[in-house]
């Protein structure tokens, strides 16, 4: 695409002799008629067989189609023009008709009328100059408001257009839509001059570009796509020139953040970390050492990123990280494996998917996310609800909605799976919540063993530990009554204390009252602090 041709010199002369009969006025038709003849004859491949001295032009009146193979082929491009061309090509005989006529006039001395027609087609290729120009700019700002055009230079492409049009061989070079003007392979890249250069004043210039060989005619459409799909592939990452293949054996690696390339030799192969799984699986079920563990996983998920290994044991790897996560109460890092799921589980890829779907509700409510939870149970499907995780889930979000505590504490209590790991993190919040609803309808104490079995204590001294920590653990006084009781039974017991007093006997846990009036400002002060939700390793 890139060699020069020598054209044979019969058809330099043609070429010579054409430009020396076209006058300003048919310039550009005759070009454009010229253009054609050649390209189409080698198209044909009768370059060197026409018979170029006997070739005539229909623009300068030579019959319907010229002479030899090249006539025949010229016969066929002026059945084949479009519309405008061939009105193009009919302006251009009457305009060399008039051509004619004037050179008779001048011979009859008719000056005058000779100057009139010149003058007329002076404006008239004016007016058409400045029309192309104006043409040419509009095409101009088009293609540079395009990106892609711009990355082939396509501007450069029209301002040379335009300057060779300005230039004094009028705007017959200038691009136009036609067929006839629209030959030139070299706007696919081809080196040499283009077929829209106007030759030189001289003559037929030698050095026009060779367009492309017969053999590879057929391959310009191939060429032309494939340019197109270079400049769009240079802005796109080859993801797989830069997956790294891992070279090392070691089963156990420390975790470190990357911090430029990683190195094969220090990445473990899929069958090496299928081995590493098993083994921290048995490490964890003997020694249970949650650092190490964790740092292992993470060290394991860095591998299987920076090989872009994204399979069912890829969806293993996070699951069994979640769970350990949460089963050492580690939120953020449970969050930070169950983001990954959710991108796995969009691949199709195969796994606890209902179990982990129920942990994002739960996780949502912690976070108090109304908007995602709502979003997120519009996705849901029949078959979906109906599993006992996400059902269970989904109950504790109506309990809280509605402010339902008794129902809150008994599914906190019966949580399949483990969601009760996800609750661990904002039942206290749920209790002194339940405490403000206590303190406000039940009215003047509560026993301390309602207040364990409704709220869903352990034992006694867990709902009494709770109630001190928040600094709520108001108990109704002991009436004289129940204080002689009292102190009879430490007397009978043996348990005095030293000084000129007696201390006030301690009553019971399961005898103690909370006192719901006097605990109610400690019980809202004590909500203040769960107004705000810590979000740790949210992606």
């Amino acid at each position: 695409m890139e060699g020069k041709t020598e054209w044979p010199q019969s058809l330099k002369d043609f070429a010579n002799r054409v430009f020396a009969s076209c006058t300003d006025s048919n310039r550009k038709i005759v070009s454009e008629e010229l253009r054609s003849v050649i390209f189409n004859a080698f198209q044909a491949g009768t370059i060197d067989t026409t018979d170029w001295s006997t070739m005539k032009l229909k623009t300068l009146g030579g019959g319907p189609g010229g002479s030899g193979s090249a006539g025949a082929s010229g016969s066929s491009n002026g059945a084949g023009m479009s519309k405008k061309a061939k009105k193009r090509a009919l302006n251009g005989q009457t305009a060399a008709s008039s051509s004619a006529s004037g050179s008779s006039s001048l011979a009859e001395g008719g000056f005058d009328d000779q100057d009139k027609k010149e003058k007329r087609a002076r404006r008239f290729e004016r007016d058409q100059r400045a029309h192309m120009e104006e043409q040419e700019r509009g095409w101009s700002d088009a293609i540079g408001s395009t990106s892609l055009a711009s990355r082939f230079d396509a501007t450069a492409l029209v301002d040379s257009r335009a300057s060779s049009s300005s230039n004094g061989d009028g705007p017959g070079w200038a691009y136009d839509n036609t067929p006839s003007s629209m030959p030139g392979p070299s706007r696919l890249g081809g080196g040499g001059r283009a077929w829209n250069t106007p030759p030189a004043a001289g003559g037929f210039d030698d050095s026009i570009a060779d367009p492309v060989s017969s053999a590879t005619r057929p391959q310009l459409a191939t060429e032309a796509l494939a340019l197109t799909n270079l400049a769009w592939s240079q802005n796109v990452i080859d993801w797989d020139r830069d997956t790294v293949v891992g070279l090392s054996t070691k089963l156990e690696k420390p975790y470190l953040r990357l911090t430029s390339a990683p190195d094969p030799r220090t990445v473990r192969p899929l069958p090496i970390l299928e081995q590493t799984l098993e083994l921290l699986k048995k490490k964890w079920r003997s020694e249970n050492n949650y650092a190490y563990i964790c740092d292992q996983f993470k060290s394991m998920r860095q591998d299987l990123t920076v090989q872009r290994i994204k399979n069912d044991f890829t969806v293993k790897v996070y699951e069994i990280h979640a769970r350990i996560a949460l089963e050492k109460g580690d939120l953020g890092e449970y969050n930070q494996c169950q983001s990954q799921l959710r991108g796995l589980y969009a691949y199709g890829l195969k796994g606890a998917q209902m179990e982990f779907l129920a942990y994002r509700i739960l996780y949502l409510l912690h976070t108090r996310n109304r908007r995602e939870v709502n979003a997120l149970m519009s996705e849901l499907t029949p078959a979906s609800k109906s599993t006992p995780a996400v059902h269970h889930a989904l109950s504790v979000r109506l309990a809280l909605a509605t402010a339902n505590y008794h129902s809150f504490f008994k599914l906190y209590l019966d949580a399949p799976n483990m969601n009760a790991y996800i609750m661990d993190h904002f039942v206290e919040r749920e209790r002194v919540a339940a405490l403000g609803i206590l303190a406000k309808a039940q009215r003047p104490s509560l026993p301390l063993t309602y207040i364990q079995a409704e709220l869903g204590f352990a034992d006694l001294e867990e709902a009494e530990a709770f109630l001190r920590e928040n600094h709520i653990d108001t108990w109704v006084e002991l009436t004289p009554a129940e204080a002689q009781a009292a102190t009879a039974a430490a007397s009978s017991s043996g348990k005095r204390k030293k000084g000129k007093g007696h201390a006030p006997p301690a009553v019971p846990l399961e005898e103690r009252k909370w006192d719901c009036k006097n605990a109610l400002p400690g019980v809202m002060a004590a909500g203040e602090k769960y107004r705000k939700v810590d979000i740790k390793g949210q992606i």
